[in-house]
């Protein structure tokens, strides 16, 4: 059988780590180590599996990574979708809303994968797929509010089909094969962050209920199936993924971990890639953890 590429995203959005307590400041925009090294195996392993991808971010992610010499990584760059995020979404309350941005701007079928997501495998489950998400999630975890819980805008419409019961869905690694779902999801998260300014204690349970929980609302009105690529909640042991989430985590408060993480990183870059040539700019930086 024939494989058939489907290209994925990676979304870099700067804007929330130059914002504080609502005010943009200026200091030199960096990217962890770790971080690096994740995006450039998690971007070569896609595109060796499964197909192109490509890069969203904004003007101040775009020179970023073109001063590390990064840029050749993606098969596409879009900075304009970022750029005009507009000031009615908080930066800081909705960190991952780029995503959604990115979603909404694609032409499906798409797959959104974090840059922290390494796809070890050929996801041929894809071609008997409408959406999928990386795995379903528990209720019980204190991020995911009762509807009365979350703040919303005065003139904030609910939608009144909406499964408050479903589990939702980790969109560590999405994907949009359906197009009237991608513009329903998309609309109905943007719809909720906009001009919803007041904050949570936590700085979590909004961003994860327009982007986790609305995936599974979303998807139960016009029902469809969500296909998982986990069956169970990731626990850090699986062939064919690798979530960084928790690890990164432990690295930026563990300096002996930290540097443990990148050389894994770099020697399974060097294992899988042998003929990829680092940029000048992370040579010297992967020299520095070895």
């Amino acid at each position: 059988m024939v494989h058939q590429p489907v290209k994925a995203i990676h979304i870099n959005w700067t804007r929330p780590s130059m914002t504080c307590n609502g005010s943009v400041y200026c200091r030199r925009y960096q990217v962890d180590d770790f971080e690096l090294f994740s995006t450039i195996l998690s971007a070569l392993l896609w595109k060796q599996n499964n197909g192109p991808v490509k890069l969203y971010t904004d003007s101040i992610g775009y020179e970023y990574y073109r001063s590390l010499g990064l840029l050749p990584l993606w098969d596409e760059i879009d900075t304009k979708t970022l750029d005009s995020i507009p000031c009615s979404i908080d930066a800081e309350i909705y960190w991952a809303a780029a995503k959604i941005f990115a979603v909404q701007a694609e032409e499906g079928p798409v797959v959104m994968m974090d840059t922290d997501l390494l796809v070890w495998k050929r996801l041929d489950e894809l071609r008997d797929c409408e959406i999928a998400a990386f795995h379903t999630e528990s209720l019980d975890l204190d991020c995911y509010l009762p509807y009365g819980y979350l703040k919303k805008r005065a003139d904030y419409q609910l939608d009144k089909d909406w499964d408050w019961s479903l589990l939702p869905y980790n969109t560590a690694l999405a994907y949009f094969g359906h197009q009237e779902f991608q513009k329903y999801y998309t609309h109905s998260a943007i719809d909720f962050m906009t001009n919803n300014m007041e904050r949570p204690c936590e700085l979590v349970s909004q961003m994860v209920f327009a982007e986790q929980r609305l995936f599974s609302m979303c998807a139960q009105k016009m029902k469809l199936s969500v296909h998982t690529f986990l069956k169970e909640t990731y626990n850090g042991v699986c062939d064919d993924f690798t979530h960084l989430w928790g690890a990164k985590g432990v690295a930026r408060s563990d300096r002996n971990f930290r540097g443990q993480l990148c050389r894994s990183l770099i020697n399974a870059i060097r294992r899988e890639f042998p003929h990829y040539q680092f940029p000048v700019q992370i040579q010297q930086l992967a020299q520095s953890v070895m």
